[in-house]
């Protein structure tokens, strides 16, 4: 969940408020303005490049923009080389990078945030516990001493430095925090879960993950390796860090 750049010119759009794809250039925006799309479309674009991502609550004037210009988004990001993702249920849209499985020489656009052990831990509480909501037709809240009693059997015996690991754990929480993954509520300790991370983090990545936790858990078993490094005690992302990312999303 973040690069603005120009994309090539898409044919003419309407004037703001209406429909991307058909009408007239819509006036100009600003002095030396060439633009096509009108100003909510480009808005919702901003937002979409911006990141981490576009959420119907969050955002209620740039999600219908978003449902009815679709293609036209997907076409600008597509010469970009992303790839829009809409999820109407969950009312979020967010970008990738295009899938390169197939051409090996295709540019990252959007960068990942790399995630600790414990990092991937801590998504892995969110996500359950998301996932439980939706199935209640609910949304998703956690309390910070929910997460530190759930974190805790993550700390390894041999790890006598309690407040190194407490801090590790506000550096994690933070990190969500910045991307916009645990999202502010009117009490301090307490989060909403967004529903970007259940499509961020899919049913096979989880079950890759787990794996590689329960290894690593096991002392006579090889570490795996799947992006997830460490033990939850370890200092892998730094000390010092105090969870201010670039807001570019968990995976993007």
């Amino acid at each position: 969940m973040s690069l603005p750049s120009e994309s090539p010119l898409v044919p003419a759009g309407p004037a703001a408020g209406g429909s991307a794809d058909v009408g007239s250039r819509p006036s100009s925006l600003f002095p030396g303005d060439t633009g096509v799309l009108a100003e909510p479309t480009r808005r919702a674009l901003l937002q979409l490049l911006r990141g981490p991502y576009v959420h119907r609550e969050r955002h209620p004037k740039l999600w219908p923009v978003v449902i009815r210009d679709q293609e036209i988004l997907a076409s600008r990001l597509s010469d970009l080389f992303l790839c829009l993702t809409v999820d109407t249920d969950r009312g979020v849209a967010f970008i990738r990078n295009a899938d390169a499985r197939h051409s090996d020489d295709l540019p990252k656009v959007t960068r990942s945030t790399p995630l600790s052990l414990l990092d991937t831990c801590l998504v892995l509480l969110l996500r359950d516990t998301l996932l439980r909501a939706e199935t209640q037709d609910s949304r998703a809240f956690i309390d910070r001493a929910e997460i530190d009693d759930a974190m805790s059997v993550y700390r390894p015996a041999t790890f006598t430095d309690e407040a190194m690991f407490d801090r590790r754990v506000s550096t994690a929480v933070e990190r969500f925090k910045s991307n916009s993954v645990l999202l502010s509520t009117a009490e301090e300790e307490r989060f909403e879960i967004s529903p970007v991370l259940a499509l961020i983090f899919d049913a096979n990545e989880v079950s890759t993950v787990r794996q590689a936790i329960d290894r690593l858990a096991n002392p006579a078993s090889p570490a795996a390796t799947s992006g997830v490094t460490g033990r939850p005690g370890d200092d892998t992302d730094g000390d010092d860090t105090d969870g201010d990312d670039e807001d570019e999303g968990v995976e993007r």
